[in-house]
């Protein structure tokens, strides 16, 4: 695998809004399990859940995320990669301002949590796609490897920039996180998920050029993966 591959610029826009995206949608998955599990006599915030229950709100965090990914390739066709990327570092974004603003009740978060989830599945499923796409044949098992590359490290990046805010602002004498750290990281997991909604809208799709544009004219345009899905019912 070689980084120069990003002087592609539609990958590495893609690969970019990858890491903007991962930093907070898997960067922040274990501080949602502490922020759930934290006792709110103790802490004064948090919903105070057993393991059970936080597994339960976490499986319907991945069902929102199922239901993005599967109307990705619609979603795609009708509006445009482009928008796609964007509107999806966007809902990132939202979810988590949603969280800092109102986390007062399990109502308020889990309805914060739900969008970050959709918004989870929507940008893996179009960046995945993207990063086959955008590259010639004998490249797309080093694009997509590079695109997972750039995942695993905004979430890894997320986490430990999370951290870092949860050690500033933890409470002494307590072993608690203080609210404050938390509002830190939702605070940055939206700015990052901002960024890149931003940065996807850098991105230009191959009917936009030269060649390609003229074989879409012409009627000549191969069928792309995720329109393949979605022909067959979701079945590769």
């Amino acid at each position: 695998m070689s980084v120069r591959m990003l002087r592609n610029p539609r990958l590495a826009v893609v690969s970019g809004h990858t890491f903007c995206a991962a930093f907070g949608t898997i960067g922040f998955l274990g501080a949602n399990a502490l922020f759930l599990g934290a006792s709110p006599a103790e802490t004064g915030y948090g919903m105070g859940m057993g393991p059970r229950t936080i597994a339960t709100v976490s499986l319907a965090m991945v069902i929102a995320g199922f239901a993005g990914s599967t109307l990705t390739p619609r979603l795609a066709r009708r509006v445009g990669d482009r928008a796609v990327l964007a509107a999806g570092g966007g809902l990132i974004a939202l979810g988590f301002v949603g969280m800092a603003l109102f986390h007062d009740t399990l109502t308020q978060y889990l309805a914060a949590a739900l969008v970050v989830g959709f918004a989870t599945g929507l940008f893996e499923s179009i960046t995945r796609t993207l990063s086959a796409e955008v590259v010639a044949d004998h490249e797309t098992a080093l694009a997509v490897g590079l695109n997972e590359l750039a995942l695993s490290l905004g979430a890894a990046i997320g986490a430990a920039v999370i951290g870092a805010f949860f050690t500033a602002h933890a409470v002494r004498g307590t072993g608690h996180i203080g609210m404050s750290g938390y509002l830190w990281g939702w605070g940055a997991c939206a700015a990052v998920a901002a960024a890149g909604s931003l940065l996807a809208l850098r991105y230009r799709g191959p009917g936009t050029a030269g060649a390609a544009g003229a074989a879409d004219a012409a009627g000549n345009r191969a069928v792309r993966p995720s329109e393949r899905v979605a022909e067959n019912g979701g079945l590769a």
